[in-house]
């Protein structure tokens, strides 16, 4: 049971990290003023983790590394979970 548990909190991980994937490319192609529905859905879902991150690590040289940080630290949670 328990085991089950993890994989679906490792799976929900996996598709958290797919979404800031998808957001940080599209960051890069639209301007904010432009997002469509889907993208602002998926901005809210995205960027209270990403702002805190922010607050402890700032753009480096003007780029935001947060999404990477973000990445890092669910990849290291999925792989306490799972291992």
């Amino acid at each position: 049971m328990s085991g089950t548990l993890l994989q679906v909190l490792a799976a929900m991980l996996r598709l958290y990290s797919l979404m800031l994937v998808v957001y940080a490319l599209l960051s890069w192609v639209m301007h904010e003023e432009h997002y469509p529905p889907a993208v602002r859905w998926l901005q809210s879902m995205v960027e209270p983790v990403l702002s805190q991150i922010r607050r402890v690590i700032p753009p480096i040289a003007g780029i935001d590394v947060s999404v990477i940080a973000a990445l890092l630290l669910i990849e290291m949670i999925r792989s306490f979970l799972l291992y």
